[in-house]
């Protein structure tokens, strides 16, 4: 055989190949195309969802994993539905802490996939926190989201809600790293801050530690 011929053939090869991989990235896509609307649903305020379209939202992607099982984005997002999935339950139903712990088990794998992703590290500390360990892990998920996404709004947000709602339990380290996001996050989201300090009732403890040396947080203390 000529090495122009065995040339042809490596380039056929290649092209079946690529052809072969784009379809695959297609049809993962797709079938996270199909989850993304429950994803969007379950992020806003208040919103509560069906068990139906949890389980289709979570089939979806678990197909996406098998056409695509490297892509970080999917493991993550499966994740948040299992951890949308046990919030759905009755609080104190045993299958609402497994579903938390199928989604913590999914959310070690995104950060083995993708440890500089601050999201991955602020989901970490979220339900970490919902389960009650605070442990090291925690600590370390915390202080990785603040150092790795300091300006990313979501991220601010994700770290405010965790500090809040655990503030009397929680340890120096982590009181630091909130109060950083606190006094960074309260440039543009303000509104949104206020709100989740109402939920959790906690802020005058953290503006009676805080207010003197945050300008910002001080501020917002004594607004009404």
């Amino acid at each position: 055989m000529s090495s122009r011929m065995v040339s042809v053939l490596l380039a056929a090869a290649l092209l079946v190949a690529g052809i072969h991989a784009a379809a695959l990235r297609g049809l993962a896509d797709a079938h996270y195309t199909s989850a993304r609307l429950t994803l969007a649903e379950g992020t806003a305020p208040n919103s509560s969802l069906r068990a139906e379209s949890l389980a289709a939202a979570i089939d979806s992607l678990r197909q996406a994993l098998v056409l695509e099982p490297s892509n970080p984005l999917y493991v993550e997002q499966i994740a948040r539905l299992q951890e949308l999935r046990a919030l759905s339950m009755r609080r104190g139903d045993p299958a609402a802490n497994e579903a938390l712990q199928l989604s913590l088990a999914r959310y070690h794998d995104a950060v083995l996939m993708r440890p500089g992703s601050p999201y991955v590290w602020a989901s970490v500390a979220m339900l970490k926190a919902r389960l009650d360990l605070l442990d090291f892990e925690f600590y370390r998920a915390l202080e990785r989201a603040g150092w790795l996404g300091p300006w990313e709004p979501q991220v601010q947000i994700a770290m405010i809600d965790v500090g809040l709602a655990t503030w009397p339990v929680l340890a120096r380290p982590g009181r630091d790293a909130v109060i950083g996001a606190l006094e960074r996050g309260l440039l543009r989201q303000a509104p949104e801050i206020r709100r989740i300090a109402a939920a959790h009732g906690t802020l005058p403890q953290v503006c009676s530690e805080a207010g003197e040396k945050m300008p910002r947080i001080a501020a917002f203390c004594v607004k009404k």
